[in-house]
């Protein structure tokens, strides 16, 4: 359906000079654009289906704005030139490389505005150079590595966005570029920025953030007119005092930088609205901070900062202020003065306590205080009407928890729950030093046999009721009585066979061959209290389905695994099919033939039982401790007063904790996993090695 704008003229015949086919599933130009071609100015085509610009479109002489964008045009071929009346032209978003550039769009004398971003060219197409007319240029992610030195002619430029591309340097040329208001040069791997200099000073955003920048220029900060300047993901580690004359600046981005000490001359920055620090190296704030009285959005997270200015009250402004993952163990009274904010995180702190003047932010409706030392909260907290989240623990449900008052032995009362003391969170875990092995392997391809066809397969998901009988069986659970649960369909589990080389999936699952080849590999259910409600992971349902011609030759089955035995004939709809085989059986044969040690998932624990322990209660600071072996990680240590006390213990193999398989994964990324969710885990999958 197309939009479009009518005009009348004197004689009552409508004109129409605007069409709009943007978003249409179009393969091909409409009639409509032909029809109209004397009087149409304004054409939009963008997010179709165009492969090329059919000839007749170049017959629209009066056309001023063409906008084709998100297609899927290769070329803009040479007849753009009848197009001389074109002001905009916008091609981003589509298949053009350069030689489909036509040199005749040097042609288009009065175009102001070419977008050429996200399209595949790779050089910078030397006839746009002669487009001195152009006030805005815009070659985002087109592959290009460097910019002409002619670029200089074009004296009227604006706008000059090169983001996402392969750039080191910028020409000296660009200098000339004195109308520039906005360079955009982010994303790409700029080491420097000289070529930025006084001779910009009309220049008012400035984004050069993804970069490898260690230093700004002084000349840079002379930029009198600047407004948003972006920094960030660089390798700053100072700025420039000069800073201080960017006097009409609104937003400053400086987050994931190297930066360890702030000018006291940011200061000057009277008008900044929006502060971004986060990430950087930063112990202290200056005490000129408090000037930004204009300040409503300050981003500290992620620093070293110990102490807060008492000049921060000034701040009357101020709606938003992160601190998390700091180490403040106080924070100032004065911060009760900043009267508008709503949002106040200091997650991952050292806070002992809050100061009472938190109770005179009236419009907070944020309060984040997760991973501190809090032992209650100020009576005063009761005062926030407004608040609408108080965010104390990683595990709360609910963003608002009750509290109750508790008066203290020095007559004090305060605001408690049952989430008090707080315990900080545990920093991140030690790094875990391997045995590295000193063989070498050397892998090559047999390119003989290849199929120039190969089809793959889907295993189809088993239907739930399967499911809940594996998960029966498993647990060591009785299946109702009127269907008898099949063990030998069980272990096949619909599995879809895949021809081709199984020593792979083989060599996952196995880790390490039993002494005695006639050891039984028992599983048992853990007691029914300990039973959580959750599928058996997968490693666990493997082992009884598609692998279980394995552990069949490793060593004898279980008396657990053996279907009962029926005193009278079974029903025709129950059957035991044979367990299928892969096709490469005899490689197979070789395997244990040769003697080649197999894998086994379950470490060092010949005979073992797979047990799902859940986690529920109150949960304290260290429940259980983990340690990283070359095989696997394994619980070390449990509290006694934690919540798994006499549900794991010392040597059990972690298999998941939850839904996260530990058995795919290596035993350094399994530990940090660990660490990092071991106080907030629900359900810890583990095998316990039993007295043969």
């Amino acid at each position: 359906m197309s939009f479009f704008l009518c005009y009348k003229c004197s004689t009552n015949q409508e004109k129409i000079v605007e069409l709009d086919y943007s978003r249409c599933g179009i393969s091909e130009v409409p009639v409509d654009v032909y029809n109209n071609s004397p009087t149409l100015e304004v054409l939009h085509l963008e997010g179709n289906k165009l492969k090329d610009l059919s000839p007749q479109l170049f017959q629209c002489i009066d056309l001023r704005y063409l906008n084709v964008s998100d297609n899927e045009i290769r070329s803009i071929p040479p007849l753009i030139s009848k197009l001389n009346s074109l002001q905009v032209l916008i091609f981003s978003k589509n298949a053009l490389v350069l030689e489909g550039v036509s040199p005749n769009i040097d042609k288009l004398n009065k175009l102001t505005i070419l977008d050429l971003s996200m399209n595949d060219l790779g050089k910078v197409p030397e006839a746009i150079m002669s487009l001195i007319n152009l006030q805005q240029l815009c070659l985002n992610d087109t592959g290009i590595d460097y910019v002409p030195a002619n670029i200089g002619r074009l004296s009227n430029l604006r706008i000059l966005e090169l983001r996402d591309n392969s750039l080191r340097e910028l020409p000296k040329s660009i200098r000339r570029l004195t109308n520039l208001q906005r360079l955009d040069v982010s994303d790409n791997n700029l080491s420097q920025l000289t070529e930025v200099c006084e001779s910009h000073g009309n220049l008012t955003e400035l984004w050069i953030n993804g970069n490898n920048i260690t230093k700004l220029s002084p000349s840079i900060t002379h930029l009198k007119k600047m407004n948003d300047f972006d920094a960030s993901y660089n390798n700053l580690q100072t700025i420039p005092k000069e800073i201080g004359q960017w006097t009409k600046i609104t937003n400053l981005i400086l987050s994931f930088n190297q930066i360890s000490v702030l000018p006291k001359a940011i200061g000057n920055l009277r008008n900044l609205q929006v502060l971004k620090l986060e990430s950087n190296n930063l112990e202290e704030l200056p005490n000129t901070i408090s000037k930004l009285t204009n300040l409503e959005e300050l981003n500290l997270q992620n620093n070293f900062i110990i102490k807060l200015p008492s000049g921060i009250g000034h701040l009357r402004k101020l709606a938003t202020l992160i601190l998390s993952d700091n180490k403040l163990e106080q924070l100032p009274p004065e911060i009760g003065s900043c009267c508008s904010l709503t949002i106040l995180n200091v997650h991952n702190n050292y806070l002992h306590r809050l100061p009472d003047e938190v109770g005179h932010l009236q419009k907070l409706t944020t309060l984040g205080l997760i991973g501190n030392k809090l032992e209650y909260l100020p009576i005063t907290v009761s005062k926030l009407t407004n608040l609408k989240a108080l965010w104390l623990t990683p595990n709360q449900t609910q963003p608002l928890i009750h509290l109750q008052n508790e008066q203290l032995p020095d007559g004090q009362v305060v605001l408690t729950s049952v989430l008090f003391p707080q315990v900080p969170l545990p920093e991140a875990p030690p790094p875990v030093h391997l045995p590295i092995s000193t063989q070498s392997y050397h892998i090559t391809f047999n390119m003989d046999n290849i199929p120039t066809e190969a089809s793959l397969s889907r295993t189809p998901t088993p239907h739930h009721k399967e499911l809940r009988r594996l998960r029966n069986i498993l647990r060591g659970g009785e299946a109702p009585e009127s269907q008898p649960p099949n063990i030998s369909e069980i272990k096949e589990a619909k599995v879809t066979h895949i021809s081709g080389d199984l020593s792979v999936s083989q060599s996952s699952l196995l880790d390490k061959e039993p002494e005695n080849s006639e050891t039984a590999v028992v599983y048992k259910a853990a007691k029914e209290e300990e039973l959580p409600k959750q599928p058996p992971p997968y490693h666990i349902a493997a082992a009884y389905s598609k692998n279980a011609h394995l552990f069949a030759q490793i060593c004898p089955p279980s008396p657990h695994d053996q279907p009962k035995q029926f005193s009278q004939q079974q029903p025709a709809n129950i059957h035991h099919p044979t367990p299928k085989l892969a096709k490469n059986r005899e490689q197979m044969q070789e395997f244990y033939d040769e003697g080649k040690k197999p894998k086994w998932p379950f470490g060092a624990h010949q005979i073992c039982k797979v047990i799902e322990v859940e986690l529920v209660g109150y949960r304290v600071l260290g429940d259980f401790h983990v340690v990283a072996n070359a095989d696997g990680v394994y619980v070390d240590e449990v509290h006694p007063a934690g919540v798994a006390y006499q549900k794991l213990f010392p040597g059990d193999k972690i298999l998941s904790f939850d839904d996260v398989d530990f058995t795919v994964m290596d035993s350094q990324s399994a530990y940090e996993y660990a660490y990092q969710k071991i106080g907030t885990v629900k359900v810890v999958t583990v095998s316990r090695k039993q007295v043969s």
